[in-house]
């Protein structure tokens, strides 16, 4: 639950509510060394999967694998790829709010960066850009009457998800969500 949500609610963003989750997770390392400042002769005991595979299929009939670990230290896999009739889509890390999104169609020789959509606190890269704040502005744009990407529905959704993919990994067999959200419309369009 720590670092999901930002990917789940990437994926429901780009391709709407999920329906089904079948999961597998395990704990790849019984006992962890605590590495907090202050902390770091602590252990604890690991008590829920630390490294989890799934399956989830979307209402709209896309399926997505996801693999989310704490046990993989280095990795060059992509955070997110959408792959369609005509292309990849690799979208830059959910967490981080900024980053190249990228595209390689059908027979491109190499990956094409696309230009943002729109540019509300400077460009890619530089110290403005702080992303995080896009939160902040569309809540006040919910305020004035437009659509809030984050209500109620979108994050009961999201948290049933990830609750999902704990139970499908815990009881070994795939689960049905009972809620839906909408899948919310771009930033700041009408």
């Amino acid at each position: 639950m720590d670092m999901g949500p930002y990917y789940l609610a990437a994926l429901v963003n780009c391709l709407g509510p999920v329906a089904t989750i079948s999961a597998a997770g395990r704990i790849g390392v019984p006992e962890r060394t605590v590495t907090a400042p202050g902390r770091t002769v602590d252990t604890v005991e690991v008590t829920v999967p630390t490294h989890t595979g799934a399956v989830l299929t979307f209402a709209s009939g896309v399926i997505a694998t996801c693999q989310m670990s704490f046990d993989v230290w280095h990795s060059e896999l992509p955070y997110l790829e959408i792959y369609g009739s005509e292309g990849t889509l690799s979208p830059a890390n959910p967490n981080h709010f900024d980053g190249d999104v990228r595209v390689r169609r059908h027979g491109d020789g190499d990956w094409t960066v696309l230009e943002p959509a729109l540019e509300l606190f400077g460009a890619v890269g530089t110290p403005e850009q702080a992303r995080r704040g896009l939160g902040v502005r569309d809540l006040a744009n919910a305020v004035e009457g437009g659509p809030h990407r984050a209500n109620a529905a979108f994050a009961f959704h999201v948290l049933e998800a990830l609750c999902s993919l704990e139970g499908s990994a815990r009881q070994g067999r795939s689960v049905t969500l009972t809620s839906t959200c909408e899948r919310p419309r771009a930033l700041f369009t009408a």
